[in-house]
């Protein structure tokens, strides 16, 4: 190809790429709704049952999930039919089960009731939820009081998800930062180096700090005016999030004293006290995550370590040298040629490392691709990985770019690397708030009875926050209805310990 065509080229990708970057962000926008996610942690059933009509208040509300939850910032709210609140009650963890959560309640009179109820998932992210119940034979339509409650999304959620996009962009520029100034031996570093490395250490700290503090207000369905609640920072010290977070602010104290002697980072112990401590920092980032709660969780916190390291190696020096690029991209080959060649041997390692551990993690998450355009996590990832694919093109055409010693068409792709990757580190900090799976929804009930000449088919809708419909219709063999005076129905469930009870059967036709 000669040297013109290759510029027209690489002009038509260019244009290419700016169109398609509209069509991405209005895509994310599609993907993104308002209203809060679905619960990572998943309830399976709640005594009292959803729906359930008692004859007597219940003592306590005990909810059961598909994993072990935590209780420190929990809350169990109980409204009545005009929206009131009756009790609100901490739950606590069941001694034999922490799947199971139990909230002791008083005396309830005769009515409708709505169950609010939050908790804390595994992987440290906030899961609520509502049901109703009644007491008598008093029913009232409740499900816009449940619905309205539950959907309610507050502005900690969303400062969350910038405090996780600030600690990412932190960690990437340190991680990265510290691997392309260790690699290449200069005399000494450019002010413009130097303070991407110290941005990425203070986006870091700065990042984790304010998730310490914030993460108890946010658990706990505080609205963001309370997002600095100090008074809830002993608690948060006591869950996993909360310790992980401390861990990180010490690792990252350590790093800070090696930064301020890194004209020392050629020695040994500069380099073991930094890589030790950005590796534990990349822990703390998935003992606090969604691999916590997948299974293997040795396997899946060791790939999600991998694929954060690889991305750092690769992306973070990306953003350096191209803020630098005077001192990167400088026509002194004695300084730039080194560095280019180095952060072209790291990508070519990280790219595959990050695409490797990437779709093997995404198959434990989601339980295999089945579900992957059923969820918003996998519609999301599936957006993520289209951008990771256009990011390594781009990496291709600032290889030749390189290869040909084209400084300016190389400043410009790998500037355009560089805009990709922040709207991939930004997905990607939307992607730890979603849940994986969908929502479990469980399939409706149909079964039909014969009894001599008598057909009866009963059909159980699925259950879900409201009340559930059960439907019997009653025929002779020959398929013509059959009128009927009264119809008597009941339903148990001994695995649950709930006991036979009525059900109000109501005339449709005949």
């Amino acid at each position: 190809m000669g040297y013109r065509s290759w510029i027209r080229t690489e002009m038509l990708l260019r244009k290419l790429l700016a169109r398609w970057a509209f069509v991405i962000v209005a895509l994310l926008t599609v993907l993104a709704p308002a209203q809060v996610a679905s619960a990572h942690a998943i309830l399976l059933t709640s005594e009292p049952a959803p729906s359930a009509v008692l004859d007597q208040s219940p003592t306590e509300i005990a909810l059961f999930f598909n994993e072990f939850v935590d209780t420190v910032f929990g809350k169990v709210r109980i409204l009545d039919s005009s929206g009131n609140d009756v009790q609100t009650v901490k739950p606590v963890r069941d001694a034999s089960n922490k799947s199971v959560v139990r909230a002791p309640i008083s005396q309830l009179e005769p009515g409708t009731y709505v169950v609010i109820w939050r908790v804390a998932s595994a992987d440290s992210h906030p899961v609520q939820g509502s049901f109703t119940f009644q007491i008598g034979n008093t029913s009232t339509d409740v499900s816009a009081i449940s619905n309205g409650q539950v959907l309610e999304r507050h502005g900690l959620a969303s400062l969350f998800d910038v405090i996780r996009w600030v600690t990412n962009l932190g960690i990437v520029l340190l991680i990265g930062g510290i691997g392309l100034l260790q690699a290449v031996r200069t005399d000494r570093l450019s002010p413009r180096s130097t303070l991407a490395l110290m941005g990425g250490w203070a986006f870091a700290a700065l990042g984790t700090l304010e998730g310490l503090i914030a993460y108890g207000p946010h658990i706990s369905g505080y609205k963001i005016y309370k997002a600095v609640d100090l008074s809830l920072l002993s608690e948060t010290l006591t869950t996993q999030y909360g310790k992980m977070q401390l861990a990180r602010l010490v690792l990252l104290g350590i790093i800070g004293a090696l930064i301020a002697v890194i004209q020392f980072r050629g020695t040994w112990w500069w380099k073991f006290g930094a890589w030790a401590s950005l590796v534990g920092i990349t822990l703390t980032l998935s003992l606090a995550g969604h691999p916590v709660a997948t299974n293997p969780v040795a396997l899946s916190v060791g790939l999600d370590m991998l694929h954060m390291l690889a991305v750092s190696l690769w992306v973070g020096p990306l953003m350096i040298i191209v803020y630098d690029r005077n001192m990167w991209l400088a026509n002194d080959e004695s300084t730039s040629a080194p560095s280019l060649r180095w952060f072209s041997r790291t990508a070519g390692f990280a790219v595959p490392v990050i695409v490797v551990t990437g779709v093997i993690q995404a198959w434990l998450m989601m339980d295999g691709f089945g579900q992957i355009l059923e969820t918003r996590y996998g519609r999301t990832l599936i957006v993520k990985s289209c951008l990771v694919i256009v990011l390594i093109a781009l990496g291709a055409v600032s290889r030749v770019a390189m290869q040909r010693k084209q400084s300016g068409s190389l400043r410009q792709s790998m500037g355009i690397e560089v805009l990709f990757a922040i709207i991939i580190l930004t997905i990607t900090s939307a992607l730890v708030a979603m849940p994986q799976k969908g929502t479990i929804e469980p399939a409706p009930l149909s079964s039909t009875i014969f009894q001599g000449q008598m057909i009866v088919e009963l059909s159980l809708t699925s259950a879900r926050v409201g009340q559930s419909e059960v439907h019997v219709v009653i025929a002779r063999a020959d398929g013509t209805f059959v009128q009927i005076d009264s119809a008597t129905a009941r339903m148990s469930m001994p695995s649950r310990n709930i006991p036979n009870g009525p059900i109000v059967l109501s005339e449709t036709g005949s």
